[in-house]
């Protein structure tokens, strides 16, 4: 039996990668709330307590 390696969490890992499914994980627990289809890295710096989208505030 041939094992892609791509699909094992393992191989992505040892190469200091997060596996896909985990990621995809991270991106829905963080935007999964949001009505966005594709997004952007600006929303991932989304407000939700003053609505700004994409400004980073020191």
């Amino acid at each position: 039996m041939v094992v892609d390696a791509r699909e094992d969490p393992g191989q992505w890992r040892r190469r200091g990668l997060t596996p896909p499914a985990e990621l995809a994980a991270m991106v829905e627990a963080r935007l999964g709330w949001l009505p966005i289809d594709d997004p952007t890295s600006a929303d991932f710096f989304f407000d939700p307590l003053d609505g700004s989208v994409g400004e980073v505030r020191a």
